[in-house]
């Protein structure tokens, strides 16, 4: 039976989601009908009809990721997602089984993070429950090929030598290992070469057993169907599938960062780059929304801050970007710096000091007498401008809300009120200064530089 009242609530609150935070809509908005419901195994689903829309977006999220792996096991979570993405485990020939989604005009992705495995279907919305099948059939497999098995390892151990040469993703892979040194969080990601040599079908089985279950999952379909004959669809294919045997472990909080490292490779780039990375608010941290406009307001948007900072004058650096990650039980942020390896110390500087004043900086016009508001920038308002852009672009597609919403549904342990813009519209300059003086100003931080060997010319 399709819970009306339940589902009301569930979809206001996930279906403005963008930019990795949560978006509610508030009860006045419009939308079509929509499902919430559990079923008896514990899988969580929400339908959607968005009649019009071309393409059906579905996403299913899986209680599984990095922080679920050991010495023994690093790398399965991706070796996993890659074995059933690829049809390793879905009953018959994979390869044929790839060529009839294409011919359908079904496409399929997958993604694994420290918290959760995803997988994401977009399809037109004709071959929707058939597709919605094919899903079942790809993560809850019948088997796992071995030949396949060890195509996948070497395929992945390519992977991992072209992100070494990533400078962006070494440098936020090394930064999360000395954040969240001796947490789950903190499992080195690229030491992978031994545990995955030594992967075998019984291994990857054992250690996605207890884990890819039922009551571990969330599945969001959004797009042109009909509500009725989808959630019938969904109690069909779906509703046999195992519940877990036991609850699961909960991932314990990120402790506190003790002190501040430095650490510095070389590596064949024509560019120096520098990293500086502090933890951050958790997913579920009342301040998550106020920290993601500050990280938007000093290294994204039209008119980053600390572009002023670190660019004007002296032009300390070349490219400025900032980021901040939210996870279940903890959070990061990341300042990518691309610049001269002769500025790197200069630049470290200029941003600690600034960081120690960022009590007294004005984010608004608000923050300042009437009569100095003529000619000044206001950042709060033009990242809420931003943002606002940002989220009307977001919720034209099906996909993008499908993929929120299954993870809200998994990593949302608050009760959220009023419509996502409103929230940001309340954000003031104080909560700003707040959030800063709580996670940035004053506090540990990792640094990596990644430059060129001695020698090596631009």
């Amino acid at each position: 039976m399709i819970v009306r009242s339940q589902a009301r609530l569930v979809v206001l609150l996930v279906l403005a989601l963008a930019l990795a935070i949560c978006r509610p809509v508030s009860a006045a908005d419009e939308r079509p009908d929509a499902a919430y419901f559990r079923l008896d195994n514990g899988l969580q689903v929400l339908l959607q009809e968005r009649r019009g829309l071309p393409l059906t977006g579905m996403a299913l999220t899986i209680d599984l990721g990095f922080k679920d792996e050991n010495d023994a096991t690093s790398g399965y979570a991706h070796l996993l997602e890659h074995m059933l993405l690829f049809g390793a485990g879905a009953a018959g020939d994979g390869e044929a089984r790839l060529a009839e989604l294409r011919g359908r005009g079904v496409e399929t992705n997958a993604h694994t993070d420290h918290d959760l495995m995803t997988f994401e279907v977009s399809c037109p919305s004709a071959e929707s429950a058939w597709a919605l099948e094919q899903m079942r059939q790809t993560v809850f497999f019948d088997s796992l090929d071995p030949v396949r098995l060890e195509e996948e390892k070497r395929i992945i151990g390519e992977e991992f030598l072209q992100r070494r040469d990533d400078p962006d993703y070494l440098g936020r892979i090394l930064l999360m290992e000395r954040l969240f040194a001796g947490h789950p969080y903190g499992r080195p990601l690229l030491d992978k070469d031994g545990a995955l040599g030594a992967a075998t079908v019984e291994g990857l089985r054992a250690f996605c057993a207890p884990r890819l279950v039922a009551d571990r999952c969330a599945l969001a379909i959004i797009g042109d169907f009909a509500l009725v004959e989808m959630e019938k669809e969904v109690r069909r294919n779906w509703g046999a599938l195992p519940r877990g045997a036991a609850p699961a472990a909960e991932v314990p909080a990120v402790r506190r960062l003790e002190k501040s490292s430095e650490q510095h490779l070389e590596r064949d780039l024509q560019e120096s780059h520098l990293f500086i990375g502090w933890q951050a608010p958790a997913y579920n941290d009342e301040q998550r929304l106020a920290f993601s406009l500050l990280t938007h307001l000093l290294g994204g948007g039209l008119n980053p801050v600390l572009s002023s900072v670190l660019r004007d004058g002296r032009r300390l650096v070349d490219r400025i970007h900032m980021s901040y990650s939210p996870m279940r039980s903890g959070g990061m942020a990341v300042l990518h710096l691309v610049l001269e390896k002769r500025n790197m110390d200069s630049a470290l500087s200029e941003l600690a000091s600034f960081l120690s004043n960022i009590g007294s900086f004005n984010f608004s016009r608000q923050d300042v007498l009437p009569q100095f508001r003529q000619g000044m920038l206001d950042h709060l308002e033009s990242a809420k401008n931003q943002i606002e852009y940002s989220d009307g672009n977001f919720r034209e597609s099906a996909l993008n809300l499908s993929l929120a919403a299954a993870r809200f549904l998994l990593l949302n342990r608050t009760a959220v009120t009023g419509s996502y813009l409103e929230s940001v519209e309340k954000v003031s300059s104080s909560d700003l200064r707040r959030a800063a003086a709580r996670y940035l100003s004053g506090k540990k931080w990792v640094v990596l530089a990644i430059t060129p060997p001695p020698g090596k010319k631009k």
